[in-house]
């Protein structure tokens, strides 16, 4: 797979690719601290049929797209994972390319707190 780190506004990504084999498995590994954004499918080289991109965890599995030659190559994504901890799964006879990127882990962004109200004295 490809990595290349990009220093943007103080914030450092790295592009992640990876060509998944048919009945291949791939779990992205990377820096501690990054997520991996998941941004575009692609079948390469495509053959008749159906392919299944899954996706698991230690308990569970879920198909994220289905992809056909000549109807539907490709699909985009705007999906996050925890690195290390998911694992794609080409079910089908095409490769499939994967692309996206790592990021680190956003702290405190997005995170929203309730802080109870302090009581007043009278």
């Amino acid at each position: 797979f490809w990595l290349k780190r990009v220093q943007r506004r103080g914030i450092t990504m790295s592009f992640w690719g990876y060509a998944l084999k048919p009945g291949a498995t791939h779990t992205p590994k990377s820096a501690q601290n990054e997520v991996l954004h998941l941004s575009q499918a692609c079948l390469h080289k495509p053959v008749d049929g159906k392919n299944a991109l899954e996706v698991s965890d230690d308990s569970n599995s879920y198909a994220l797209m289905i992809l056909e030659k000549g109807k539907t190559e490709y699909a985009s994504f705007d999906l996050f994972f925890n690195s290390g901890k998911y694992t794609f799964r080409n079910k089908g006879k095409s490769e499939i390319h994967l692309t996206g990127y790592f990021e680190p882990e956003a702290l405190g962004e997005d995170s929203e707190e309730e802080v109870a109200p302090k009581k007043q004295r009278k």
